[in-house]
């Protein structure tokens, strides 16, 4: 190269940059399209080779069908249980209880997070106590939500809101609380107030955090509500499962453990769906 030559000579024209940036954001695209593909290829393969097993473990005798029945057994059982009558006015008893819980666990976690880390008084209060109150495992508490709120729905969704309440209490505490001091210190020498900063900083910083304590508070909220109804209801899917399990209707219990699974994957799912959509620069 001439050292002589002129510097506006040797820099890129815009057009040129301008190409050279849509080759690699479509560069960028088609290895991100792959690899989803990759990985969902792999997700399925993984499946068909569960299923593999399974029927032949099954198939060949090796396991009695009493204790695990055959996938063509667990296939023919979901077409017979969700065509049932009962198939869905239980299953709409179980999704209120779980939307309620998941809703109140949800939205309790969050304030309560919220206070505690953005007032001393209020972590000083009651923080101990909130921490205490996780020592005892949740599900020895079922028994007695049962008896204070009766075999209905308030004790599964009493349950459900216990157990996925702290995951979010704590992941959002946790995300609050991870910010760098210097960055507090900068808004509040730009005269930002405790709201302010909390708005365009902590809260920011702590979504990606929170975001993962609402994909644990949704499972959890499942599980809390199967929990509840295992211990004591008149209807819902975790009574169904109780009720076929005792009449050892095993196909029919696999098959209603598999709906839930799936319906409890694709809420999942939306979840990560819309935590892409409000955490966007995370894709950047």
């Amino acid at each position: 190269m001439n050292m002589m030559q002129p510097a506006e000579e040797i820099v890129a024209s815009p057009a040129t940059q301008k190409e050279t940036i849509e080759r690699f954001v479509e560069t960028e695209r088609r290895r991100q399209k792959k690899k989803v593909l990759v990985n969902r290829l792999l997700a399925a393969g993984f499946g068909i080779f569960v299923l593999l097993v399974w029927g032949f473990a099954t198939e060949g005798g090796f396991v009695h069908r009493l204790i695990i029945p055959s996938p063509i057994d667990t296939f023919w059982a979901m077409g017979r249980v969700m065509s049932a009558d009962y198939f869905l006015p239980n299953i709409w008893v179980t999704l209120q209880e779980i939307l309620w819980g998941f809703a109140i666990g949800l939205a309790s976690g969050v304030v309560l997070g919220v206070g505690v880390a953005m007032f001393d008084a209020v972590r000083a209060t009651i923080y101990p106590y909130l921490v205490a109150l996780q020592a005892p495992p949740k599900i020895v508490l079922a028994p007695i939500f049962v008896t204070w709120f009766g075999f209905d729905q308030p004790s599964k969704i009493a349950i459900a809101v216990v157990m996925s309440f702290f995951p979010m209490f704590l992941n959002t505490l946790t995300g609050l609380s991870a910010v760098d001091q210097n960055a507090v210190k900068l808004m509040r020498s730009l005269t930002a107030g405790r709201w302010k900063t909390f708005r365009y900083l902590l809260l920011p910083n702590a979504l990606p955090i929170m975001m993962a304590g609402v994909k644990l508070c949704w499972t959890l909220a499942v599980l809390g509500v199967i929990v509840g109804e295992f211990v004591g209801a008149s209807a819902g899917i975790g009574y169904l499962i109780y009720a076929m399990n005792f009449q050892l209707d095993i196909a029919g219990v696999f098959a209603l453990i598999i709906i839930l699974s799936l319906f409890t994957l694709v809420v999942y799912q939306l979840i990560e769906w819309l935590e892409s959509r409000i955490i966007f620069w995370k894709q950047l």
